[in-house]
């Protein structure tokens, strides 16, 4: 069917899953070790379901087995910041966000290369043309070698879906955003109902009184720049498709926007999304509204 988030040529398929990131962390630590066995099984689940899947037209059947495109993605980033006390959008959170999805890509990529040792490459792959791109240029030496040497069995391995559905349903972040607010509503097929963040709810039972930490930040509390900031980093290792949303305030210019995409042209971005709050009478996600105070 046709897919928002994953641009695709003609009769290729959209093939997707994603890791829960809040899930490779203990006391305030990243467990790599964990997160990289999860990246490889990842990778060779989903290259799995191109041969499990049962294709409807021919077409499908012969542009995906030439290409075996996959986009493995992540959920629960904003929740694993928290999880290790780093501020969303901080400077300290780009240089993270940098080194996390370097490691995720490089071990998508190792993992690609020797599956394709074991079973071939997609039936499209050069080694010389494919090293030539430029997100494979940023790739460190062994990866590169790797590829040259045993081939890769995926045309893209990475893509940073919305994953608004999955994300809400096991109850973590979506995606690669912030959480949108510590209490709010959400409109779906089955009505209006509140949303509640159990990260903060945790940490307000640990920690009975206290004020709440720096880092637990929402999409309203970071500047318009700072979202873009997250984007532009994650996206540096992302082969294929990202999806991320740039909050802005309700009393957002014109001049504001132009000075954003330009921000978002200067940091390489492949395109960019803004959200001006309140910019449509009906949203998917809203603030939970206060009552107005009666005047006495």
């Amino acid at each position: 069917n046709p897919c928002g988030e994953q641009p695709l040529p003609a009769w290729a398929v959209c093939n997707l899953g994603h890791l829960n990131l809040s899930r490779f962390t203990a006391n305030g630590k990243v467990q790599w070790e964990e997160l990289g066995h999860s990246v490889r099984t990842a990778v060779r689940f989903l290259d799995n379901v191109i041969d499990a899947t049962p294709y409807f037209f021919p077409q499908n059947q012969t542009q995906q087995q030439d290409e075996r495109r996959v986009g493995m993605g992540t959920i629960g980033l904003a929740e694993m910041l928290i999880r290790l006390g780093i501020r969303y959008g901080s400077d300290e959170s780009v240089e993270f966000i940098d080194k996390l999805y370097s490691f995720i890509a490089q071990e998508a990529y190792l993992a690609s290369s020797s599956i394709a040792e074991e079973k071939g490459s997609f039936a499209l792959f050069d080694a010389e043309k494919f090293l030539q791109s430029g997100f494979m240029r940023q790739m460190p030496a062994d990866v590169r070698e790797a590829v040259r040497t045993k081939g890769v069995r995926n045309v893209t391995l990475l893509t940073q879906a919305p994953t608004g559905t999955v994300g809400t349903m096991v109850g973590t972040s979506t995606g690669i955003e912030p959480f949108y607010f510590w209490s709010y509503f959400r409109k779906s097929r089955l009505g209006m109902h509140e949303e509640k963040v159990q990260i903060l709810e945790e940490w307000e039972a640990a920690h009975p009184g206290e004020e709440r930490p720096d880092y637990f930040v929402a999409a309203m509390d970071l500047s318009p720049e700072e979202h873009v900031k997250v984007q532009a980093t994650t996206q540096r290792w992302v082969d294929s498709a990202i999806s991320k949303t740039c909050n802005c305030p309700s009393d957002y210019t014109i001049e504001q926007t132009k000075e954003l995409y330009e921000l978002m042209y200067k940091l390489g971005c492949k395109g960019g999304t803004i959200y001006r709050d309140k910019s449509r009478d009906e949203q998917v996600l809203s603030l939970k509204e206060e009552p107005a105070k009666e005047e006495v």
